[in-house]
């Protein structure tokens, strides 16, 4: 008897979109950690001004206290969100192949997004973190569902054939 191919949750295709919408929505998110405002988004003048500016306050000023933040924690916590934005983007791109790296890549990208949250919840509570946290939250929960999960289980020439 012929082995019958699984057919693709529709979880997946949710998952795929989540993850690369998160891309944008974490480094929007850390530049508004540099900058500490949402004007680098009214012009592409405006936004390369302003992530100037704030790498050059922080390099200016490493671990010193500015305006009561701890700037080195905002720098840190940008390059971090944006290193989870890349694997997000990568692993949105090729979650609906089925390829186990791509569920890797979610959870690497949820990592990310929740160890900048909790680290920046417990530095000084900005509400970036409850924004982190959230979505991360949510997309552990998502990626850890039982048919994601077997999804990514079954042998790699099932899951290119099958989009139903």
């Amino acid at each position: 008897m012929a082995k019958e191919k699984q057919r693709r949750p529709r979880l997946i295709s949710l998952l795929t979109v989540f993850l690369l919408l998160q891309a944008p929505v974490l480094i929007f998110l850390g530049l508004n950690l540099l900058t500490d405002r949402w004007s680098f988004l009214s012009s592409w003048p405006v936004f390369w001004a302003e992530l100037q500016a704030a790498f050059k306050l922080v390099v200016e000023t490493p671990g010193e206290l500015a305006q009561d933040e701890m700037l080195i924690y905002d720098l840190v916590a940008f390059l971090v969100l944006v290193s989870a934005a890349s694997v997000s983007l990568l692993a949105g791109l090729i979650f609906p192949q089925g390829r186990a790296v791509a569920w890797i890549f979610g959870l690497l990208a949820q990592i990310g997004t929740l160890t900048s949250g909790i680290v920046l919840y417990f530095i000084y509570r900005p509400p970036h973190a409850f924004w982190l946290l959230g979505m991360g939250v949510i997309m552990v929960l998502y990626l850890n569902y039982k048919n994601v999960r077997q999804w990514f289980l079954q042998p790699e020439e099932d899951n290119e054939l099958d989009y139903a």
